[in-house]
């Protein structure tokens, strides 16, 4: 099951990340349509808590491409915090739980020209389940018409990180052990900051911003 194990690994990455949602005030995804954001820079030391996220689709086009599955993550809570302090170190932490849907039509279930069953992809979630490799503590997949239908609980994950930090324009620059510095665009506006949810590629200028996370200080 290593071929089917790994296709439903790729299919789970895509259901993850193509969440375009907008987050409610509790920090759990809703089902608005993301309004774009600006990059203005500005301030951000202080303490702040996830209030929103907004992820587009096209941010994962690439990766669904041709595929058209449908995902349901208004269940899905992310909650986390950040604090850039004076000195010119940050920590940040993050975390995602809660039940997602996924719809995914067949051609979803190709994986390097082999098409996989929805039953051998349920099989395959099972068996990273086992293996404790899989993001969700449950999952179900079930064939309806043509369609595979899967059902998970993501089970509680927590992401940290630390490092230093500085502004330059309206990119918050952070590196973190060792690694290359990461460009963020960013927007503080009284006690709200917007940081876009992928740091720029090399070369790029920041544009509107159709994927974020907006935070509250604290």
């Amino acid at each position: 099951m290593k071929r089917f194990s790994r296709a439903c690994a790729i299919l789970l990455s895509t259901s993850l990340l193509a969440l375009s949602a907008c987050g409610d005030d509790d920090g759990s995804t809703g089902g608005g349509a993301c309004a774009e954001a600006q990059a203005c820079g500005g301030d951000p030391t202080g303490s702040w808590t996830i209030e929103e996220t907004c992820l587009d689709r096209s941010m994962f086009a690439e990766i669904n491409a041709n595929c058209g599955a449908e995902i349901d993550v208004s269940g899905v809570e992310f909650n986390g915090s950040a604090e850039f302090r004076p000195d010119g170190t940050y920590t940040t932490a993050s975390t995602v739980t809660g039940p997602m849907k996924a719809v995914y039509p067949p051609p979803c279930l190709v994986f390097e020209d082999t098409t996989i069953t929805c039953a051998q992809l349920d099989q395959s979630m099972q068996d990273l389940i086992a293996q404790g490799e899989a993001p969700y503590e449950s999952a179900a997949c079930a064939a309806a018409g043509q369609d595979c239908v899967c059902n998970l609980i993501l089970a509680e994950s927590t992401t940290t990180g630390a490092g230093t930090w500085s502004v330059s324009g309206t990119s918050l620059i952070t590196e973190s052990n060792g690694e290359a510095p990461a460009e963020v665009p960013f927007c503080v506006e009284g006690s709200s900051l917007t940081m876009a949810a992928q740091p720029l590629e090399a070369g790029s200028s920041a544009g509107p911003l159709t994927s974020y996370l907006r935070l509250t200080r604290r």
